[in-house]
């Protein structure tokens, strides 16, 4: 009886490590950005998300002054963005538009993912005068991955594109 429980408490105590482990998964690279955004009108199953989810995801992020949910997903030229959207097919997609300069805004966001209550851990970050990107993970196994690119009509003002996929860890 005695070797029986203590045999229950060992798979109890090896399930838990295993469960509670962090996931074995490769932390993803970027590549540096070319921007030209635009808003979408043809193609929404490209980026499938709707402004309702990309006014849920807010509360994950940073609100930098003015941030507005768009309406339509951003699309913008970036280096193997096809290779991104496929592997981020589960990923939840919120598009944002703030007034100010891209770099400004790019700073912010820098500088306040790793911050409570969003406590991001930065992975990667690439910054250009064609706009930044930057690689986030968290304690919930979520990647976060946010696009900042200035709004092609108007420089002093930025487009915001996020893409959040949890992994999914097997117990």
């Amino acid at each position: 009886m005695r070797s029986t429980k203590y045999a229950l408490m060992l798979c109890c105590l090896s399930l838990i490590a295993a469960c509670t482990s962090a996931p074995q998964q490769a932390i993803p690279t970027s590549s540096a950005p070319v921007s030209t955004p635009t808003t979408d009108t043809s193609s929404p199953a490209t980026f499938p998300n709707s402004m309702a989810m990309s006014e849920s995801l807010l509360l994950r992020i940073p609100k930098c002054d003015g941030i507005e949910v768009q309406e339509k997903p951003i699309i913008f030229s970036w280096p193997n963005i096809e290779t991104r959207i496929k592997e981020l097919g589960d990923a939840l997609w919120g598009y944002y538009g703030c007034d100010q300069p891209q770099a400004e805004v790019g700073a912010f966001y820098r500088e306040h993912m790793p911050e409570p209550p969003y406590n991001n851990q930065e992975t990667n970050w690439v910054e250009r005068a064609e706009g930044s990107v930057g690689i986030y993970y968290n304690s919930a196994n979520a990647w976060l991955y946010i696009w900042i690119v200035p709004q092609p009509n108007d420089p002093q003002k930025t487009y915001i594109i996020v893409a959040i996929s949890y992994v999914l860890v097997d117990c």
